[in-house]
Order: structure tokens, then sequence, then C-alpha cells
């Protein structure tokens, strides 16, 4: 795997993954659920058999690479990053439809 001049782990939203998983003593903390140290917004989604068969199996993957659970929230914070960063290797030009879109996505030039 091939790295630039930036380590993966100096990416702030992995640092916000890290964060999230901080504990604080018990003892020092007021009863209930601990406040969130970075704000998550829950949202609904309506998914395909195979669309969240897919998310099942990068979640299995994603946790087997870290040694930790990694849970949906993140799975998909991580895919979409990662979406994120191949799109700007791409060039500016725009598909004409979806399956343009995804092929421009999925070609490695």
């Amino acid at each position: 795997m091939k790295h630039d001049s930036h380590s993966v782990s100096s990416n702030a939203w992995v640092q916000l993954y890290q964060a999230r998983r901080i504990t604080s003593d018990p003892q020092s903390r007021p009863p209930g659920r601990p406040p969130s140290l970075v704000p998550r917004h829950k949202v609904g989604l309506t998914l395909s058999k195979g669309e969240m068969a897919e998310l099942t199996k990068w979640q299995n993957r994603l946790a087997k690479m870290v040694g930790r659970k990694i849970s949906l929230g993140e799975t998909v914070g991580i895919i979409s990053r990662i979406c994120s960063a191949r799109l700007q290797l791409v060039p500016g030009e725009k598909a004409r439809n979806l399956e343009e879109l995804v092929q421009m996505l999925i070609t490695t030039e």
C-alpha cells in the first residue's frame, strides 16, 4: 500500500473516530449516558439486501483489520471518506449518468 507524505493517522476524521473511543474515569462522571466528545446525528436509511450485505462485509473487514468492533456508522463514515479521497483523483468532468459516475470512480488511469 502506497502512502503519501501525510500519514493516515494525521487525517482529522480518523482522529475523530479515535476520540470517540476514549473513555473517562467512571467515578469522575455523573450517572447516565456520557455526552459524546464528537456530536453524532441519527439518520434513517432504506437499503436493499445487497447494499446491507455490502456494508456488513465492509464492517467485518474493517473490524478484522483494526482488531476491534467497528460500528455501522463508522463503516459508512470511513467508506464515504475513502470515496471523497478517490473523487479528488478523478478528472473534473461531469458524468452523464450514475453508471458513468461509478465507472469514473472505480477506473484507475
